[in-house]
């Protein structure tokens, strides 16, 4: 069985990669930004007959340096790595960042890291680039370095909304989008469909008593949750439980996806932030268990209170006319994100 190119420390990168060309980065989202750098980096590498490296960290710095709340996460884990890897990269050098492991000098982080953990002959970084102890190193630290332990510095400028040059495309930007439900302007600066993943859940079947049975996912899914509200998307199943095995899995299914603490139903219980995704036309949906992504297409309506269940089935059945008008519209999912 072929090994996925993720290592985790330097003594799992395999002894024959050779002499590779490294792009560092925290990479949350993986947007169109980080891409037109991984694609300089690709081609810099396949120009010198280097392999092309991202090193990357988890947790997000920022996590653990004291700002987890200012900073929710666009991609979980094992989805930043694997967009990472459709985006080229030959492998991920995927490091835990701790309290200790940021006290690394710039030197040594990347004496340690890149030179002798890589064998880098060739780093691309943003003119803008730090790293090392308290982001003490920077464009021209990493100049020097170079210098001195034999590798090139390229520079690449930062890519905005219109091409190289225009401004800059930022994960805190497209976060601020995806928190105010503007999907579309983050896809748009992604270069993809904002997606969400989780296991599905027991949830209250409220969704399958009313005849819109839904995939719920968990309070603390992979990927930033958008806004509150109705949104058109895809469902893919990406792994599924034991007991489906052997059935044809979801793939790109056209979805209604709910967000919000169903006010209607508040007198039920404690109000819990839920998202949920109806599959068009399936009725006897059972997808407990299984893994799924939620690919987010548009905004449709805030949540809203109804009066009754009655009222609610009525806008339901009317939000899956328009999330299916929305996504006919729309092109089908790009099959590289999948």
């Amino acid at each position: 069985m072929t090994r996925v190119p993720i290592w985790h420390s330097v003594e799992e990168v395999p002894v024959d990669l050779g002499a590779t060309a490294v792009s560092i980065g925290n990479y949350d989202g993986v947007h169109r930004g980080h891409r037109f750098v991984l694609e300089q980096l690709r081609r810099h590498a396949e120009s010198r007959s280097l392999a092309p490296v991202a090193l990357t960290f988890w947790p997000h710095p920022r996590h653990v340096m004291g700002r987890p709340a200012q900073t929710p996460l666009l991609t979980g884990h094992e989805d930043r790595d694997r967009l990472l890897l459709l985006a080229g990269m030959h492998g991920v050098l995927d490091l835990e960042f701790t309290v200790e492991f940021a006290q690394h000098s710039p030197e040594d982080f990347v004496r340690i890291f890149l030179v002798e953990g890589l064998g880098m002959k060739c780093v691309v970084l943003g003119e803008d680039a730090l790293f090392g102890r308290a982001n003490s190193g920077d464009i021209d630290t990493m100049r020097e370095l170079g210098r001195t332990y034999d590798f090139e510095v390229v520079t690449v400028e930062d890519l905005g909304p219109q091409g190289a040059g225009s401004g800059r495309i930022s994960s805190s930007s497209i976060r601020s989008d995806l928190l105010e439900g503007e999907v579309r302007s983050a896809n748009a600066a992604l270069g993809r469909l904002h997606t969400v993943t989780d296991v599905v859940h027991h949830g209250f079947r409220r969704g399958r008593e009313l005849g819109f049975p839904t995939a719920n996912l968990g309070p603390a899914p992979a990927g930033l949750i958008p806004a509150d509200g109705v949104y058109a998307g895809y469902l893919t199943v990406t792994e599924q439980a034991p007991a489906h095995l052997g059935t044809a899995p979801l793939a790109g299914a056209p979805a209604t996806i709910s967000i919000g603490t169903n006010p209607t139903f508040e007198a039920d219980g404690a109000a819990q932030r839920t998202v949920e995704a109806y599959v068009h036309g399936d009725h006897d949906l059972d997808l407990y268990g299984d893994t799924v992504r939620l690919e987010f297409i548009d905004f449709q309506r805030p949540t809203l209170k109804f009066d009754s269940a009655t009222a609610l089935v009525e806008q339901m059945t009317k939000d899956v006319e328009v999330t299916r008008r929305t996504l006919d519209s729309e092109q089908s999912p790009s099959p590289a994100d999948g």
